[in-house]
């Protein structure tokens, strides 16, 4: 694994810019930070590894050919910034956690056309979409754009699909002709996005950059694994899906559930602790991405991973393992005896001594 940033350390960089400003000035990530997929990486593997990856290759090719536009990577800086970053587009609208019964509601109906309507030809969907308005413009709607998983696009898109299907029954209404149809789309989307070592990328098909790269990154892979756990456990609201499509997200679930174990990092002394937000494609070796996401311990989506792994009936005992490293590493890198304050204008928090507060993590 590469070199980390101790954790102490982290911790000040967060809390205290000025200080970490004087003793590390800002600077720009080296030219392989995060490196995307591409044919001539593919052509360097190991001759028993390289036709599958081929194989996942072409088929995001030929995907990207029958784009309108072929977008370019994503122009974020990777440069020191000159003001905070912008916040993330999510989508509105999709109501998760309601009963069961309001799914077969007009306002839950409705609610799924729209988002049926907003997938893109490649079976996923954009992110920041708002299924609140009475329409989803197709001219919104970015055709040009690969499907994401990024600020829980697809996945929720998928669930919100998959809670109004089952309540609306096993009628012949065309509506729910179209939400399955979109559904299985979506799914499909998501079986070919996976890498053929269990990953995830944030985009499919590939648009390059550190979007290439295995990303935990707001829970981006966690989500994608969750669906296909539930799928495979036939949980209520997937009842419709067919045996060979859970048979298939089971079988993805296990891929996945090994890239995730791979991905753990370890301590200098080789102990298992947390996981990076963002890994290498091929490699696996954790990455950076944007220049306020560098290769670091990430506190927030290791947890969702160990909550995920703790949800696997009969883990393994390498699964058990993973949990008790993490928690493990959880517990050395607490800080103690802070809070962090937020201003009411903009949000900005600032951390101050509190004898006896609840631990944080960086």
């Amino acid at each position: 694994m590469p070199n980390r940033l101790p954790a102490a350390r982290f911790a000040l960089a967060l809390f205290v810019p000025s200080l970490a400003l004087a003793t590390r000035p800002p600077h720009g990530w080296p030219p392989n930070a995060f490196l995307p997929l591409t044919a001539a990486r593919i052509a360097a593997l190991p001759a028993g590894e390289r036709p599958a990856w081929e194989a996942y290759w072409s088929a995001s090719e030929k995907l990207n050919r029958r784009m309108p536009h072929r977008p370019g990577p994503d122009a974020s800086p990777s440069h020191p910034l000159a003001s905070p970053p912008k916040g993330g587009l999510h989508t509105k609208g999709l109501r998760l956690d309601e009963d069961a019964a309001w799914y077969a509601s007009s306002i839950a109906q409705t609610t799924a056309d729209r988002a049926a309507a907003a997938q893109l030809p490649c079976g996923g969907w954009d992110k920041g979409m708002d299924y609140t308005r009475p329409s989803v413009p197709r001219t919104e709607v970015q055709t040009e754009e690969p499907g994401t998983f990024d600020n829980d696009a697809t996945i929720f898109e998928l669930r919100f699909l998959a809670r109004v299907i089952a309540a609306a029954g096993s009628g012949e209404d065309p509506r729910r002709a179209a939400w399955r149809t979109a559904f299985q789309r979506g799914l499909r989307f998501v079986c070919d996005s996976q890498y053929p070592n269990g990953g995830f990328p944030q985009y499919y098909p590939l648009r390059g950059g550190y979007h290439d790269g295995v990303t935990f990154n707001d829970d981006a892979m966690v989500h994608a694994l969750e669906l296909l756990r539930d799928i495979a456990e036939g949980a209520r609201a997937y009842a419709f899906v067919d045996t060979a499509a859970r048979e298939e997200a089971a079988e993805r679930l296990g891929r996945g559930i090994d890239c995730v174990l791979a991905t753990q990092l370890h301590a200098p002394d080789g102990r298992l602790t947390v996981w990076c937000q963002q890994y290498d494609p091929l490699t696996l070796r954790a990455a950076a991405a944007r220049n306020f996401e560098p290769v670091a311990d990430c506190a927030r989506e290791s947890a969702v991973i160990v909550l995920f792994l703790m949800s696997l009936p009969d883990p393994a005992p390498k699964i058990v393992a993973a949990v008790d490293g993490a928690v493990a590493g959880f517990r050395e890198t607490a800080l103690h005896d802070l809070r962090v304050r937020r201003a009411p204008a903009d949000g900005r928090g600032e951390a101050g001594p509190s004898p006896g507060a609840p631990p944080l993590w960086a």
